[in-house]
């Protein structure tokens, strides 16, 4: 009856996180190819979007790894992988606009941003450390069932307080309604088609529960390597 429950209660975790996936896959599959109604690039068309808000202070930096196309609000960093900072399809750009529509929250929103971005690092690195501690308990002796429990109870928090940090994201997509309604006023079905793949990219991090062994062996590990360069695109 117990492992019954905990193997239901993985199931529909996994289940939700596997469907994340599969939507962000989409951003780079057929629906994301359509080449976009103007010339930029992802890095081009997300530096247009922060002139257009009056930002500055924003870098764009180049960057390939586990943790790239994401902001850093603390160093001002946008950080973009080279498929979506060199690409003129409609993926790239809605990866780069809503990444770079981050650094328009600023204020109270800041607090959530950095929040959201910490469940985020909890999702991807927690699972790691909890399967370790619950070895090292089972190893002392511990309850078997009660260390299964505690892992299984600690990545259901982590998913959880993921979508319920979701409107982050939303709130990021709101943020380039009026500049993009602009910058593609002639283009209507370019615009509907990049909103769509916006809303699918907002869900992305859900899946990372799903890649939370990678993180952890890659990015959080002692000598597992420098996680951002330093240096700007």
């Amino acid at each position: 009856m117990f492992f019954g429950l905990i193997g239901i209660i993985l199931i529909l975790a996994l289940a939700v996180c596997r469907h994340s996936q599969s939507r962000y896959a989409q951003v780079f599959g057929a629906s994301g190819q359509r080449h976009a109604p103007t010339p930029h690039t992802g890095a081009e068309i997300a530096r247009l979007f922060l002139e257009a808000e009056g930002i500055s202070d924003v870098e764009i930096v180049r960057h390939e790894g586990l943790t790239s196309d994401s902001f850093d609000p603390r160093r001002r960093r946008l950080f973009l992988s080279r498929r979506v900072a060199d690409s003129t399809r409609l993926g790239a750009w809605a990866v780069a606009l809503h990444e770079a529509a981050h650094a328009v929250q600023t204020g109270e929103t800041l607090g959530d941003l950095k929040w959201r971005q910490t469940v985020i690092r909890l999702t991807r690195y927690g699972p790691g450390f909890a399967v370790i501690a619950a070895a090292g308990l089972m190893l002392m002796k511990f309850n078997a069932r009660l260390a299964v429990f505690g892992v299984v109870g600690l990545c259901l928090a982590f998913l959880l307080l993921n979508l319920g940090t979701l409107a982050v994201e939303y709130n990021a997509n709101a943020r380039l309604r009026r500049f993009l309604e602009s910058h593609l006023d002639r283009h209507p079905d370019a615009l509907d088609e990049l909103n769509a793949l916006l809303a699918r990219v907002a869900t992305r991090e859900v899946g990372d529960l799903l890649r939370s062994p990678r993180y952890f062996l890659l990015t959080a590990l002692p000598g597992s390597g420098r996680i951002r360069p330093r240096g700007g695109a």
